[in-house]
């Protein structure tokens, strides 16, 4: 395989993210998010699982997906007769924000968990690697955020093998 120079970030997904993250954590009772530690070290922010979540931390979440580097605004549009929250994200990074972080390209399976995720440790384990051969960018970070999309906590060996993956 041909091996390809991907440009070292100026912008980290992963760091700009996790200050994202680190504002649910501190402000998890306003947000309507729980926050718990793994044995691994690892922080876990359920949003929806056993967490009530809201429009708030979705909007929240959103911003995280994008790397940190997009920006979103929930407010209620009409649709004939029937009014609902709707959301307007916006970046000046688009490549990065939604290919680069937001995509769901990465299906985790080990043993019987199965979840798509979304978010910024995409750009550090290079999932798909192809996307981010035609981005040309990979992100550099202590600190790997992903977002899953799923009705279950990841188990300890999920945690481990994305932490292999993003060598984090």
């Amino acid at each position: 395989m041909k091996e390809v120079k991907l440009r070292r970030p100026l912008l980290s997904v992963n760091r700009a993210a996790w200050s994202l993250a680190k504002k649910l954590c501190d402000q998890a009772e306003e947000f309507g998010v729980a926050v718990k530690e793994t044995k691994s070290g690892a922080t876990l922010i359920d949003a929806g699982i056993e967490a009530k979540g809201g429009l708030l931390a979705g909007r929240i979440i959103t911003e995280i997906c994008l790397g940190g580097y997009g920006k979103a605004n929930i407010f209620y549009k009409q649709y004939d007769d029937l009014e609902i929250p709707s959301i307007f994200v916006y970046t000046d990074h688009p490549a990065i924000a939604t290919l680069g972080s937001q995509f769901a390209g990465w299906q985790i399976k080990v043993g019987g968990y199965t979840a798509i995720v979304s978010g910024p440790a995409r750009a550090l384990a290079l999932k798909p690697r192809e996307l981010y051969e035609r981005i040309q960018y990979s992100d550099t970070s202590d600190v790997a955020v992903l977002v899953f999309e799923t009705a279950k906590e990841p188990p300890e060996e999920v945690i481990k093998q994305i932490s292999d993956e993003c060598k984090v």
